[in-house]
């Protein structure tokens, strides 16, 4: 029996991806004259190749490719500020606010564990009225531990007298399947876009069915 449920933001909880991907071009802008349609292709397909992977990393990894000498975590720092300048555009998937009320009526612990940074996790959750249901809001580029380093999901568990068999974790891509073998616990990856970003209220529909 799953206790204590832990989520992923990103493509799981909200549909943020494309969103996310122009943010990620739009910071290296002020880096370059004029950004060449061969670099917004790299930087775009290197976006969603590296879903899940620590910010700093793939901004480095972008700044190489265009030949830009800047400091990877001052992007992240002019990434995040942009997600929080315009978190109202961050949408939740349908029926998420219904999976989570029936989660903590079950008597569900829920958390919320990634790699966005705390200030524009917490934006899209208060503008989502889903923050209510998150007993553990976590940053863990805030905590300096990126996903898919198990510190963060680690310092959690310890927090509750619960086995490691009680949790599991929802996310959508290897990164999050890696951290939470890494941590020991399950994982459910779902892609909610090849589930027409219905994901939640099919399950949600499939309860109240059953």
């Amino acid at each position: 029996m799953k206790k204590h449920i832990v989520f992923d933001l990103d493509d799981t909880i909200s549909a943020s991806y494309d969103f996310n991907q122009q943010m990620f071009v739009d910071t290296f802008l002020p880096y370059v004259e004029k950004l060449s349609a061969e670099h917004e292709e790299f930087l775009r397909n290197l976006h969603f190749t590296t879903r899940g992977k620590a910010m700093h990393l793939i901004f480095e990894e972008g700044l190489n490719h265009i030949g830009v000498k800047a400091d990877p975590y001052k992007l992240v720092a002019e990434n995040e500020e942009m997600h929080t300048q315009k978190a109202a555009a961050i949408l939740c998937f349908d029926g998420a606010e219904d999976f989570f009320r029936k989660l903590k009526d079950e008597g569900k612990i829920l958390s919320i564990c990634t790699n966005r940074q705390y200030g524009s996790t917490k934006k899209i959750l208060s503008n989502s009225k889903l923050e209510k249901y998150f007993d553990n809001i976590i940053s863990c580029s805030d905590e300096g531990h990126e996903k898919p380093d198990p510190f963060c999901l680690e310092q959690l568990i310890a927090k509750y007298d619960f086995p490691k068999e009680a949790y599991i974790y929802f996310g959508d891509s290897r990164t999050d399947h890696d951290f939470a073998t890494n941590a020991g616990i399950d994982s459910l990856i779902i892609d909610q876009y090849l589930n027409k970003k219905q994901f939640f209220k099919a399950i949600v529909n499939l309860f109240a069915h059953s």
